[in-house]
């Protein structure tokens, strides 16, 4: 109540308190970082790998078991699965994905120290690409940093993406850069001669078949085991009669209706060629991605570091760079996040002016939304969080909550007002009375969200940004509410009279009284 009144006496300080509050949480929300996702502790992780191409698969798997061995030298890993290149064909041959399972949370540091210890030792690998991130994903995919380099020429990308590379590894956070360029693979190519294929009786069709079958099999038949799983069984030539590439022109072709067989020597040489590893589209148009994770640095930090440098690239007409995976991602939710809390507040408006009867009254009842801000930022702020999907859950989540105290605190007041008290009387009294409940709700609500805000409990840690931008909101705008909210309600009030004096002297009626008055 003393409180109250000081500040009832002093109504443009509280006023200016207020707006510092405000303004601080603006401050405050620039220098939080910005994620996708709060930066929880799964407790798995996946190392992923890329040889040179041209490797076999005998050599990628050996890569894997490498790698793979010196993953489970760190005292935090409990065992690991390996991956190599083919299989159900999500993975090129020089690829593979070593899936990483984490001891118990309390045996082991956390989950973003174990990554870095794990790049760190990886970088003896100088040979072989590598990278650290989440689990359960493609290994390109999962890397919430993608860069999309697009243009009509493959041959005026490479340059390019050499380019923005280097300016996404010299950017401070980003780590585990890659690019889906990459070097030419080297090939033989089979050169008919269609003439004498044709006096064989033989067509291009009939030599590619043929060649493709007995090089990389035909599916014949299948086989099933005493579990009932089938297996395919696939022809083709014994890998010790094809190792050279000259042993291509000792395989024979089926002649003129079947009743010969015709060497391939007799109708094709050999060339030696490379070509792309892979080529890649999106839009009708070339494109070279460029992936990265990042490391002590937020995601949003490290991408608006990457969009400046990117911006002084100077690309050619009709070459573009847009950023998609995560960040794409992000800037999406944070658009329907900050659609659906421009929604919020305005059904809350609706509600309030309905029930207050009164276009003012809601003003100041909603004061304590942004009131509520500077304990949002202020929480996140001091515990090291960003500003994820989570927090703005959370943030959603507190529009309905810190209304209900100044809810409380107005509609009491307007009781006693109508009750014959003063206005000052009826603010100090519906303080006094409603201190205790708006307490009561409020506590309720911070000491439910403590075990969340704590992390506290499996999964707690990925839930925690919510609970913390909601207790931090409602700290704030209960102590704030129950000063600014009544100051405020004392100018809306003043304003309200002021306006329907102003009305009542400019109405038709109040005109014709006024002749009446001034004729008699």
């Amino acid at each position: 109540g003393v409180a109250l009144g000081w500040s009832l006496r002093h109504r443009w300080a509280v006023v200016l308190i207020a707006m510092a509050a405000i303004t601080s949480s603006f401050f405050l929300f620039a220098r939080l970082g910005s994620a996708f996702m709060p930066n929880a502790d799964p407790g798995q992780l996946q190392v992923s790998y890329k040889a040179d191409p041209g490797v076999s698969l005998e050599r990628s798997i050996a890569i894997g078991r490498e790698i793979s061995a010196e993953v489970r030298k760190h005292p935090g890993v409990a065992y690991t699965y390996t991956s190599a290149g083919g299989g159900n064909g999500s993975l090129p041959i020089n690829e593979g994905s070593i899936y990483v399972k984490l001891s118990e949370r309390q045996k082991r540091d956390h989950y973003s120290v174990i990554k870095s210890d794990l790049r760190d030792a990886l970088k003896r690998f100088r040979a072989v690409r590598t990278a650290v991130g989440e689990a359960d994903q493609h290994a390109e995919a999962s890397k919430p940093i993608q860069i999309s380099l697009r243009g009509q020429e493959l041959e005026r990308l490479a340059p390019l993406s050499e380019r923005l590379m280097k300016l996404v590894a010299g950017t401070p956070g980003a780590t585990d850069v890659d690019t889906s360029e990459e070097a030419p693979r080297a090939e033989v190519r089979i050169a008919v001669n269609r003439r004498a294929a044709g006096d064989l009786g033989l067509d291009l069709g009939t030599v590619a078949s043929t060649v493709r079958g007995l090089v990389a099999g035909e599916v014949v038949s299948q086989f099933e085991d005493p579990d009932g799983d089938s297996y395919d069984v696939r022809l083709r030539v014994d890998p010790s009669l094809r190792s050279r590439s000259v042993d291509l022109l000792s395989m024979d072709l089926p002649g003129r209706m079947g009743r010969a067989l015709v060497p391939l020597s007799q109708v094709a040489s050999l060339e030696a060629g490379a070509a792309p590893s892979n080529i890649r589209r999106r839009d009708l148009m070339r494109e070279v991605r460029i992936g990265a994770n990042t490391d002590t640095r937020s995601l949003g930090e490290v991408i608006n570091d990457i969009k400046a440098q990117a911006a002084g690239l100077n690309l050619p007409p009709g070459y573009s760079i847009s950023y998609t995976g995560e960040t794409e991602d992000m800037m999406e939710s944070f658009v329907y996040a900050l659609q659906s809390l421009f929604l919020a507040v305005i059904l809350i408006y609706a509600i309030l002016a309905s029930q207050f009867r009164s276009f003012f009254q809601p003003f100041a009842i909603m004061l304590s939304l942004p009131l509520s801000l500077v304990g949002v930022a202020g929480m996140l702020y001091l515990v090291g969080d960003t500003l994820n999907i989570m927090s703005m859950i959370g943030l959603i989540l507190l529009m309905g909550l810190v209304t209900k105290n100044a809810i409380l605190l107005v509609d009491f007041a307007n009781v006693q007002r109508r009750e014959g008290a003063g206005r000052a009387e009826a603010l100090v009294t519906a303080a006094r009375v409603r201190l205790r409940p708006i307490l009561m709700t409020t506590l309720a609500m911070i000491f439910g969200m403590l075990p969340l805000a704590l992390e506290w409990g499996a999964g707690a840690e990925f839930r925690a940004p919510m609970a913390r931008a909601v207790i931090g909101g409602l700290i704030t705008s209960t102590l704030l509410t129950l000063i600014a909210v009544p100051v405020v309600y004392t100018f809306l009030d003043d304003f309200s009279a002021l306006l329907g004096r102003w009305w009542t002297r400019n109405t038709p009626e109040h005109a014709r009284v006024a002749v009446e008055k001034a004729g008699d």
